[in-house]
């Protein structure tokens, strides 16, 4: 079933024009956005089923964005045929929804055909991770305040941020600023231009141009990259997306029109996804950012948790070494209650998708923290540290990316490798050492941080590690957990420093020129 289900779905793509399938995905993803209105001019109204606008994402007329995200991708590795039928070339209609309704219906069917081949003698919970990867960021959206100020916060100053500049012409601050007009701009018309009209926003084409060429390709080299990077990966919902990196795709001979199926993904790309840009600068450039993101999160647990008694990471001796503690604790009555080390690892397309993803970049990392924690425990237990620690104090990996999300098996061979480590690095540690440890991503710990307390924070660490809750994400287990009736839902502590981060962010609420 699999080979017809391709068949199906590649007999309508091929029949699709590249620029016009791009602009049909874009149209249908806006038509069911909270704002349709810009869609409606671009898609036959006589071909949008009733209740098809405006959708929630799990209705049954929803056509979901990680799908639309799919159908891109593969338009840039299906190979073009004129079909015929009665002597006629075939041609998709691009201005359909039914159009591209009848794609995502192949699509689907291709990728339940697909999960038999390998997946189903697989742990299920693998599964779930991959699951989790390709949708959950989408569900949580991508537009909101968080996501600009952890990340601009982490890369955009100091070092990491004066890297960027030299390396890229532009600064990180006009980066970002250029990124969230071309999302505006682009939520709004399926086309635009780099000409005169970015001078009514004080913006010079040139910068225009040096941010495009971060997060935008030609057309024709990005299906060259597509197809090189998705060659050999069996499962269709597996396979990388060049949209991650390049949301932006040029048409026309000198790339003069810019489209972009998915809009919100130029948000992804000009926030977390400036760690691609920065990277490559080397060990100073990552031990910045890993810096500022333990900044980040201390300055968050502090704000958002004030009773409690945060510390940052310390020195200590046990002869002959130094070993440095986590990097953020919290102390209860004079003993450390909670443990966290942070990783600000960016997950590679392996780690999340890959068929053996614990052999990817990173989780040696996540294994690493694990065992710093039960190492620092460890030297509590045994007088080294000059701490003691609370009969039920918990360690935790604290993350910039979704690392282990939904998977319980890589989280058990990521503690199996802590194990092993431990075995050959510290031997003394002991099954009192080896305390719960969640993994937990920055954009849980804020959910989670909106409603919970000092009491019910702690709690819903613990809990994370029973059987009921084993493989949840923290958020949702705290409001699972008893909360206090009359604690109202917390404001976003540093929604009013953005403005400082992002000098340009308090007039982002200008209306966009016309193309």
């Amino acid at each position: 079933m699999r080979s017809y289900y391709r068949k199906k779905l590649n007999r309508l793509i091929g029949a699709a024009g590249k620029e016009e399938f791009i602009q049909l995905l874009w149209a249908t993803h806006i038509l069911q956005s909270d704002n349709p209105e810009p869609a409606r001019k671009f898609i036959q109204s006589d071909t949008i089923p009733k209740g098809a606008e405006t959708v929630e994402m799990w209705d049954e007329l929803s056509i979901r964005p990680w799908e639309i995200e799919t159908l891109a991708n593969e338009l840039m590795t299906v190979r073009k045929k004129k079909t015929t039928r009665n002597g006629r070339t075939r041609t998709l209609h691009w201005d359909h929804f039914q159009a591209a309704a009848q794609c995502v219906n192949w699509l689907r069917h291709l990728e339940n055909a697909e999960f038999s081949i390998q997946k189903e003698r697989q742990d299920v919970f693998f599964e779930m991770g991959r699951i989790a990867a390709r949708q959950f960021d989408w569900q949580r959206g991508y537009v909101n305040v968080p996501q600009f100020y952890r990340n601009v916060y982490v890369y955009g100053q100091g070092e990491c941020a004066a890297y960027f500049e030299r390396t890229h012409g532009i600064s990180l601050d006009r980066f970002v600023h250029i990124g969230f007009m071309l999302y505006v701009l682009l939520t709004q018309y399926p086309v635009i231009r780099n000409n005169d009209v970015w001078g009514q926003m004080g913006i010079k084409p040139y910068e225009v141009e040096r941010v495009l060429s971060l997060v935008a390709l030609p057309y024709p080299q990005a299906a060259k990259q597509a197809r090189e990077n998705r060659r050999g990966v069996i499962h269709t919902a597996d396979k990388p997306s060049i949209l991650r990196q390049s949301p932006c795709l040029r048409f026309g001979e000198e790339g003069e029109r810019i489209r972009a199926p998915l809009p919100d993904l130029i948000l992804e790309r000009v926030t977390s996804g400036v760690f691609y840009d920065v990277v490559g600068g080397g060990g100073p450039i990552r031990d910045d950012y890993g810096k500022r993101f333990e900044d980040y999160c201390f300055n968050y647990l502090t704000t958002s948790l004030p009773n409690s008694k945060w510390t940052r990471e310390f020195d200590y001796r046990k002869k002959p070494n130094s070993y440095a503690s986590p990097d953020i604790l919290c102390f209860l009555e004079g003993e450390i209650d909670i443990a966290i080390e942070c990783k600000a690892t960016k997950m590679s397309h392996q780690a999340m998708f890959g068929r053996d993803p614990i052999a990817a970049r990173g989780y040696e990392d996540m294994t690493k923290a694990v065992f710093q924690i039960w190492r620092f425990f460890s030297h509590c237990r045994r007088g080294f540290s000059g701490l003691s620690v609370t009969p039920d104090a918990v360690g935790v990996v604290l993350t910039l990316d979704n690392w282990l999300e939904m998977s319980e098996p890589l989280r058990r061979l990521v503690f199996k490798g802590a194990e092993e480590m431990a075995c050959k690095k510290e031997p003394l540690i002991t099954e009192e050492d080896r305390r719960p440890i969640p993994f937990v991503a920055a954009p849980e710990l804020e959910r989670t941080l909106t409603v919970v307390s000092e009491a019910s924070f702690k709690e819903a660490l613990i809990s994370s590690n029973t059987t009921e809750f084993l493989g949840w994400r923290l958020d949702t287990i705290a409001h699972k957990l008893p909360v206090e009736a009359d604690k109202d839902k917390r404001r976003y502590p540093f929604a009013d420093d953005l403005g400082r981060l992002l000098p340009w962010w308090e007039d982002r609420g200008r209306k966009p020129p016309t193309f």
